[in-house]
């Protein structure tokens, strides 16, 4: 009776030990299993191409914000973006077609990997409440899209500025194309915009006439600011980077928008201007507006609130001129443009409510440095 008694506590114990070791299994499986599905988008094959890019998890509060996975200049790289979209109407059927504006972000080489995904909030915003449809992608070699950075030709010595932003243009162009089917978007009414090199990259994009893009606005944009970190106003191959602007619009037939702030620290205004003035003389449609110091560095002219009291009516005027029909519906008629012969620069005046003492970024972006 004792050994039968012990024998059944054996049994017992050992069926207890052998549903343990069944239940660590079953949940390192199911673990698995849920990690396949998290790295999914990242790793499926280029023939699978509709399960590969696209939406991902449910859309935010926040302008409605939703994470997409798009194609890049490069089937093995999908890059990471953050899209926005506007409220349709209560009461609308079906799916509401919006204006596309393509928001393109600068460069850090000191923290390009660890940069969050691009969102510039405030730029964003002044887009949704005018109709458009938002994309900001983070190109490769940035933060979650990872990769190699594909941008960066050459050296602060011997820069290659042309090819540095057409390589960086096959990730602006990939998305285009890839968002201009979607059906919430309005097919050939996309504006490519971009700050720092991201504005040179969608200066780079305007020389190759896509036939989707409308027009593109280049905001503070460049390439080789503050070589090794030094702030005097010096660029690296400033003399190549002009001439590149000068290859690019000569090729270039979408109007452009440039904008910058004469306390840039990043791009000065004469070459802004020197910039401008040789995209011109090729061809290139170029209006150039500089306006008055901005916070402590102009550079930041997109981060804030306060930025809308200084670019918002070029940008309106811009989006509307030369009789063409509206890019987006305004909240009320743009007055008349100002007419820009060559390139003149228009020197707007703030508003004098606009804070502009302090300049926080929205999205903590980083800009451009050693060599970049």
């Amino acid at each position: 009776m004792i050994r039968s008694r012990w024998g059944r506590g054996a049994a017992r114990k050992r069926l207890s030990e052998l549903g343990e070791i069944a239940m660590k299994a079953l949940s390192a499986v199911a673990f698995g299993a849920a990690l396949l599905l998290v790295s999914a988008p990242s790793t499926a094959g280029p023939v699978d191409a509709q399960q590969k890019y696209g939406a991902f998890g449910p859309e935010g509060a926040r302008l409605r914000e939703q994470l997409w996975i798009l194609p890049s200049g490069d089937a093995e790289t999908p890059l990471r973006a953050t899209v926005f979209r506007p409220v349709d109407p209560p009461g609308t059927k079906g799916v509401t077609r919006h204006p596309l504006v393509v928001i393109n972000h600068g460069t850090s080489d000191a923290t390009r990997l660890a940069v969050a995904m691009p969102v510039y909030y405030w730029l964003s915003r002044w887009f949704v409440e005018r109709g458009y449809a938002v994309v900001l992608p983070q190109r490769r070699g940035h933060g979650a899209t990872g990769g190699p950075m594909v941008e960066a030709i050459g050296s602060c010595s011997n820069p290659d500025h042309y090819q540095s932003g057409l390589a960086a243009a096959d990730d602006i162009g990939s998305t285009v194309s890839f968002m201009s089917e979607q059906p919430f978007v309005a097919p050939g009414e996309t504006i490519v915009l971009g700050i720092s090199s991201g504005g040179w990259a969608s200066l780079a994009l305007a020389s190759q006439n896509p036939g989707n893009v409308r027009a593109v606005i280049n905001i503070a944009g460049g390439r080789g600011g503050h070589p090794f970190g030094k702030v005097d106003g010096s660029v690296c191959g400033e003399k190549r980077l002009i001439d590149a602007a000068r290859s690019y619009g000569a090729k270039a037939r979408l109007p452009t928008l440039w904008l910058y702030a004469s306390n840039d620290s990043y791009f000065r205004p004469d070459l802004a201007r020197a910039m401008a003035s040789a995209w011109h003389e090729r061809g290139g449609d170029a209006e150039l507006h500089v306006f008055p110091p901005y916070g402590s560095d102009g550079h930041t002219i997109a981060d804030d609130r306060a930025g809308w009291d200084i670019w918002g009516t070029a940008m309106e005027r811009f989006l509307t001129r030369r009789g063409e029909a509206p890019v987006a519906a305004l909240n009320e008629p743009p007055p008349a443009p100002i007419a820009m012969p060559d390139v003149t620069p228009v020197e707007a005046t703030p508003d004098s409510s606009a804070e502009t003492d302090t300049v926080t970024a929205s999205d903590g972006e980083t800009r451009e440095a050693a060599g970049r």
